[in-house]
């Protein structure tokens, strides 16, 4: 069981669940629709899929970093109009009435020009404190959104929140995502969060230690050094869960219920996340 430390408000404990769980569920490999994920008062994690479903074989990129270069990404602005639109479907999933919705901005709104992408199009609302990013498949339905709080703390310096997009550090400033045997993509970074056109795969079958991941996603540092790759198989991914955190400042922040106060010093240390240009 994920648990924080009791000191910590009873909405800040269940955010940080809410969010590992979120976070365990996607790096597992799991249909998003077979995982029960904690919803929080004002503002829920999301992950609908459809669709595509293969079998992948074993992966090439366990160990190689990317090519210095990737073709990019390109991507074109939404027009007020659009970015409207879709913005308030993304602030509905935050769970407020539809006529008493809170004041908010729409901060970000953009398309990819692959047409053929889980998801092709994004906005970024920001209220009371949070900020989130709500994804769009090429019909305009709504397919991924995650929330995420000013100084809040990363468990991974990258942390996969839906297909190909997620949340960074401040020090990743390049990000690769290899879909099975694909070559990886370049994501596009943006405030914080990163995003790539990519399609939805799941690994179908029974799923051991030994099971291979979908999704490899590696980031990079401002010398373009290796600094983060995800977890490679299903084992890696649920001993990472099965860990303590810490914040940057050495506090507790998130620890098993079997082992409620364990030594920091063997607790791994979180990253802390900010919106804003990088």
């Amino acid at each position: 069981m994920i648990t924080s430390p009791p000191d910590l408000r009873p909405e800040t404990r269940e955010r940080q669940r809410a969010e590992l769980t979120a976070i365990v569920a996607h790096e597992a490999g799991h249909n998003p629709r077979s995982r029960v994920v904690p919803l929080l008062a004002a503002a829920a994690v999301l992950a609908v899929t459809a669709g595509l479903a293969f079998g992948i074989p074993s992966l090439r990129h366990d160990n190689a970093p990317a090519p210095a270069t990737q073709p990019k990404q390109t991507v074109e602005p939404l027009n007020a109009a659009d970015k409207a639109r879709f913005g308030r479907r993304c602030m509905l999933q935050m769970n407020f009435p539809p006529g008493k919705l809170q004041r908010y901005e729409v901060v970000d709104g953009f398309r990819f020009s692959a047409t053929d992408a889980f998801t092709t199009t994004w906005v970024v609302v920001h209220t009371v404190g949070q900020w989130m990013p709500c994804g769009f498949d090429a019909k305009g339905n709504l397919n991924s959104s995650f929330p995420q709080g000013r100084n809040q703390d990363l468990y991974r310096a990258i942390e996969l929140r839906g297909i190909g997009a997620g949340a960074y550090a401040t020090q990743i400033k390049r990000i690769t995502v290899a879909v099975g045997n694909r070559e990886p993509v370049e994501a596009v970074l943006r405030n914080g969060y990163f995003y790539t056109a990519v399609p939805y795969v799941r690994l179908r079958g029974p799923h051991t230690d030994s099971t291979r991941r979908v999704y490899v996603v590696r980031g990079y540092d401002a010398a373009g050094k290796l600094v983060y790759t995800s977890p490679r198989t299903d084992g890696e991914a649920r001993a990472l869960s099965n860990t303590c955190y810490i914040s940057p400042t050495g506090k507790l922040v998130l620890y098993q219920s079997d082992n409620p106060h364990p030594d920091p010093k063997t607790c791994r240390k979180s990253y802390v996340w900010n919106y804003g240009p990088n």
